[in-house]
């Protein structure tokens, strides 16, 4: 590990504000019996298992970068900023002996947009839009189910003239709130609003370097101009500031990921996620093999997620103490090697209409907050997906999830459990396996 990240470890494990909540939940699960797994037996009784523990942990931080934004620390968008409540309830949710419960919630509080974009995943879906009041209703209750971050999608999200009301619930009730946008209509205006109501990070869609390109991919006039004013003005007010690129087969072949992330650099964003095409909504037909597919090679997944950990490890200020942007590609984080993809198990995503889906980008409901609520439809979802895998499940099982929308998108409740039912089995992410097993 690299000297730097070794000291900020350091003293991060000397900040009671950081380790001081972790302590002593820790501490009361293993006095209470009420870890999950076997973890309490593994770090009470055997230095191997706390070795290999040891081990994953600095595995996985090798290829990230822990950076400071006001006053708190950032690790990448996949975690809540940290001193906060949001992380205290993460850490104290995932050790806990209990069924699974969610990190993160992902919201699409409007089906409108201006745009339209190549990759949408939304297509075929509902375009009702949920009153205010049945999503506040929902948010509190993620917060009981224990959701810490909540990402604002869409559509558009800035479409809604009540994002605020929506961004101080999510606050208040003890989470993280983050904005994904095209960057339409957020002016230094709303951005204020939104910042006031304790919006935390912007995620603005950008996916090529390429002004034309850009605008041909987004089929919207300006749309380059209209992204890069929305992270100055985010950057500006001091939100932390986030670039959502999907990168498809093409794009990576040419390197544009790297021209991006130089561009990137100029504009002083603080990460860039990259995101691989995936076979759901505009893309849901392609066929994997034809020689257009937008889907990454094997190789090219390789590739993205080496550019992921060697970036991470390079970073340092320049001359002006500005820090480039840190990586955080999907592939990466949920490889088999660290976490896995956690949809319906550790994720979730409310599409316009109320339909709860195991992520963005599988469209089987196991229910809708207009008919019931959160709780009973995570526990019935949770249970359902069974647990994390490790692998990315709508690109490893596209033919069964393709079969089950035939008809209708998302599938329905009872299409959707016979088809969760048909998933096979995997063995657990490694890092996931120490603490479940």
């Amino acid at each position: 590990m690299r000297f730097r990240q070794f000291f900020t470890l350091l003293r991060l494990l000397f900040d009671h504000r950081v380790t001081g909540t972790p302590r002593r939940v820790f501490r009361q699960l293993r006095q209470e019996g009420r870890l999950r797994g076997k973890a309490r037996n593994k770090l009470s009784r055997s230095l191997w298992h706390r070795l290999t523990l040891l081990r994953h942990i600095l595995r996985w931080l090798d290829g990230e970068y822990i950076s400071r934004h006001g006053n708190r620390w950032v690790l990448n968008t996949f975690l809540p900023p940290f001193p906060s409540p949001a992380f205290d309830r993460l850490f104290t949710n995932q050790l806990s002996e209990r069924k699974y419960t969610p990190v993160s919630a992902y919201l699409a509080v409007t089906a409108r947009c201006p745009a339209n974009c190549w990759h949408c995943s939304l297509k075929n879906r509902s375009d009702a839009e949920l009153p205010l009041d049945l999503w506040l209703r929902t948010i509190e209750g993620l917060h009981d189910i224990g959701a810490s971050i909540f990402g604002l999608t869409g559509g558009e999200p800035l479409q809604r003239t009540d994002l605020a009301a929506i961004i101080r619930a999510i606050v208040v009730g003890g989470g993280e709130a983050m904005l994904f946008t095209s960057g339409i209509g957020f002016d230094a205006a709303r951005a204020a609003e939104l910042a006031d109501a304790g919006l935390w990070a912007v995620c603005v869609s950008l996916d090529r370097a390429d002004k034309h390109e850009y605008e041909q991919l987004r089929n919207i006039p300006n749309a380059m101009e209209t992204a890069e004013n929305a992270l100055i003005v985010a950057k500006k007010i001091g939100l932390y500031t986030c670039v959502n690129c999907v990168a498809d087969r093409a794009m990576v072949s040419e390197g544009g990921y790297l021209e991006l992330y130089e561009k990137l650099r100029e504009l002083g964003v603080d990460e860039l996620r990259l995101v691989e095409p995936m076979p759901c909504g505009r893309l849901a037909d392609i066929n994997a093999d034809a020689t257009e597919s937008p889907f990454l090679t094997p190789e090219q997944v390789a590739e993205i997620r080496r550019f992921h950990r060697e970036k991470n490890r390079q970073l340092k200020k320049d001359d002006k103490g500005r820090l480039p942007p840190k990586v955080c590609a999907f592939n990466e984080i949920e490889s088999p090697e660290l976490f896995g993809c956690a949809a319906g198990t550790r994720h979730l995503f409310i599409d316009s209409a109320g339909e709860v889906c195991p992520c963005d980008f599988t469209p089987l409901s196991f229910g809708s907050v207009t008919e019931e609520s959160i709780d009973v439809i995570w526990d019935r979802m949770s249970t359902a997906m069974k647990r994390p895998r490790r692998h990315c499940l709508v690109q490893h099982q596209s033919a069964l999830i393709r079969e089950a929308t035939r008809e209708q998108t998302p599938a329905p409740l009872e299409v959707s459990l016979q088809t969760a039912a048909a998933f096979p089995d995997e063995k657990l992410p490694d890092f996931v396996r120490w603490i479940e097993t």
